[in-house]
């Protein structure tokens, strides 16, 4: 098992420190301490798991996470803060992180959250959706269009599984068509 981890923070403890452990053959760890390069990694690397440094980062951290979870959905986004920013690991939560440690944390834990972090990612890219799903996604959008919103509607028909499954239903109807005649 070899995770693509990103570690996100202003100064380079947590890169150090898991780069130094027994072990760090099982990650690739990228680095980065701003948006744009955050931006970068995350276009050329198929990352897995991200360690974000709320601690130093405080709200740019969050429009951070916010960016990850558009960018790559399944990336599962673990959040370092300490107990004085309770308010700011539970806005990074509600955002849709995997986890949040506070500091100080045993690094067992950390790799251990990793590790999970990494099989919830690789469930959530297997998991396909089922017909009520899909169904529900277009109608869902129907009625966005229907409301007027097209550019909500756009964005739900464009999630992934929405547009694979289309494609393929409308492929299958296709070949049945050329089947029948």
């Amino acid at each position: 098992m070899e995770v693509d981890l990103l570690i996100i923070e202003r100064n380079s403890f947590l890169y150090e420190h898991l780069s130094a452990r027994p072990g760090s053959k099982d990650y690739r760890i990228f680095q980065s301490r701003a948006l744009m390069e955050t931006k970068r990694i995350l276009k050329r690397k198929d990352i897995d798991v991200v360690l974000l440094d709320l601690n130093g980062l405080k709200r740019e951290g969050l429009a951070l996470l916010k960016m990850i979870k558009k960018m790559r959905p399944a990336v599962q986004v673990i959040i370092i803060n300490s107990a004085e920013q309770l308010s700011l690991s539970i806005e990074g939560m509600r955002l849709g992180a995997f986890d949040d440690l506070f500091i100080p944390f045993d690094l067992d834990v950390l790799i251990e959250r990793i590790t999970e972090a990494f099989e919830q990612k690789k469930k959530v890219e297997s998991k396909k959706p089922s017909f009520f799903q899909r169904y529900q996604d277009i109608m869902v959008a129907a009625s966005f269009a229907e409301a007027g919103e097209g550019d909500m509607a756009r964005e739900i028909l464009n999630r992934k599984s929405v547009r694979k499954s289309c494609l393929k239903d409308k492929q299958i109807k296709e070949s049945n068509k050329g089947e029948k005649k």
